[in-house]
Formats: C-alpha cells, structure tokens, sequence
C-alpha cells in the first residue's frame, strides 16, 4: 500500500508571513473553512488543492503560501477542533456539576463540536487510515484527550467506582466509541436499521453508556 507523507520543505504554517496580517489570517480562515466544505463533499482522499481553492474564492498559488498539502491543512484542522472539543469537555467539571453530570454535558459537547466540523473530521478518519505521518500526529492530538478520561477514572477509583478497570484502556475504548459512533451517525448518515433518530438521543445513548462504564460500585 503507497504510503503518503507530509514534506515540510517549506516553512511549517505557523511560521509562515501569510499568516501575519489581518488580510492572511481572514485568507487562511477561508481556506479552512473551504476545506470542511470539500472534505464533507468529496471525501478527503477525492478532494484536491484545486477543490478547496476554488471553494475559498482563492488561488491555488495562495494555497501554498499557508499550507504544503492538504494534509498539512486538515493536522491544523485537527488540532483546532482538538482544543474546541478539549474546552468543552472541561468546562462541565469546572462549573460544579456532580460528576454524572458533567462527563454527560462534556459528551453532548464533543457530539455538537462534531456536528459543526464534520467534514474535517471525516477527513480526519480517512487519513489516519492511510497516511502514516498523519496517523502519528492524529495519535499524539488524541493522547491527550485519552490521558484526561484516564485521570477521570482514576479520580472515580479513588472515591470507589469502577475498581479493577484499567484508566488508560478504559479511557481509550469509550473515546473510540465516541469518535466512531460520531462519524456513522454524523458522517455516514446513520446505521441502516430502523430507528427514532434525533441529537439528543444519540447523545443521551451514548452518555448513558459513558457513564454506567465508569460510574458503577460492586454490588
């Protein structure tokens, strides 16, 4: 299988000049947002440079003053949905919520944030599957959401829920869950079985699951 990598033989995009102005940060802004409307679209490996240009109103030429590839366009993408999805997933425990409560509001955050960047982060799927440079950049963004859950349950441990589990493959198997149940839902349209499908049931659905995982006592 043909592995694709990301050059950097130009300056990385937050070193670029592009970026230092009001003009270059209102242009880079447009071919991000470009980019979640073609990534949706075409898919990320059928989107091209040319694509999310002309979504922008730019020029390729324009493209390159920000950007290598667009790989290197959707790791931004990336990150900036990362520390979106990280605020949110915060904020809940930080407003006095029992801990129930807070980890159901910090999902039906990432499930919203999902929903407003769903073509970055179907792009964001596809690439990890396929892109080698891409896939350790995407692990290391999703570590950090992972050693946070992790800390959550050992939190939980120490007050008497959960014993046993392992934090870490815990934190990882509920954060899959999440991110997969997103994209079939949010990207995929939904699973083919009949169902009463709105937000806040995929939300309360998958929260209920999220919980009862961490915060459970033996009998």
């Amino acid at each position: 299988m043909k592995k694709h990598t990301i050059t950097k033989a130009r300056p990385s995009a937050g070193e670029r000049p592009a970026k230092s102005t009001r003009k270059g940060r209102e242009t880079d802004q447009a071919f991000r947002d470009a980019a979640r409307t073609v990534f949706a679209r075409e898919g990320y490996f059928n989107a091209k440079i040319s694509d999310i240009a002309a979504e922008a109103g730019k020029s390729v030429a324009s493209f390159y003053n920000y950007y290598e590839t667009k790989a290197e366009l959707l790791i931004a993408l990336a990150e900036e949905f990362h520390q979106e999805a990280t605020e949110l997933a915060v904020l809940p425990f930080r407003q006095g919520l029992s801990s129930e409560d807070a980890l159901r509001e910090a999902v039906a955050g990432f499930w919203r944030t999902y929903a407003r960047r769903r073509g970055e982060l179907i792009g964001v799927f596809q690439a990890s599957m396929l892109e080698e440079e891409f896939r350790d950049r995407w692990l290391a963004i999703r570590a950090e959401a992972i050693e946070r859950i992790a800390a959550e349950v050992r939190r939980a441990q120490r007050a008497g829920f959960c014993p046993g589990v392992d934090p870490v493959l815990t934190a990882s198997a509920l954060s899959a869950m999440l991110e997969h149940f997103c994209y079939i839902w949010q990207g995929q349209g939904g699973e083919q079985v009949a169902t009463d499908f709105n937000d806040e049931r995929a939300i309360e659905a998958v929260a209920t699951i999220w919980v009862k995982s961490i915060y459970w006592r033996p009998a």
